[in-house]
């Protein structure tokens, strides 16, 4: 599904979605990650207590460009 929106994934097993951390947007403008897919296919990588900041950091970058 990432690779239909046109979101860069590694060339690797792993598949890892290329994103900015800070932002969590995606190569692909007004496209951003969440959660265990920002781990491609390392899903055991990421849980509520790491990726909560996520959704805080989407709405951030949202808001500075509205």
């Amino acid at each position: 599904m990432l690779r239909k929106f046109g979101v860069k994934l590694s060339e690797d097993d792993k598949c890892l979605p290329e994103h900015n951390s800070q932002t969590m947007e995606t190569n692909e403008k007004g496209i951003y990650l969440a959660g265990v897919v920002c781990g491609g296919m390392d899903t055991h990588l990421w849980f509520i207590e790491n990726s909560r900041d996520h959704a805080v950091k989407i709405i951030s970058d949202i808001k500075k460009k509205a």
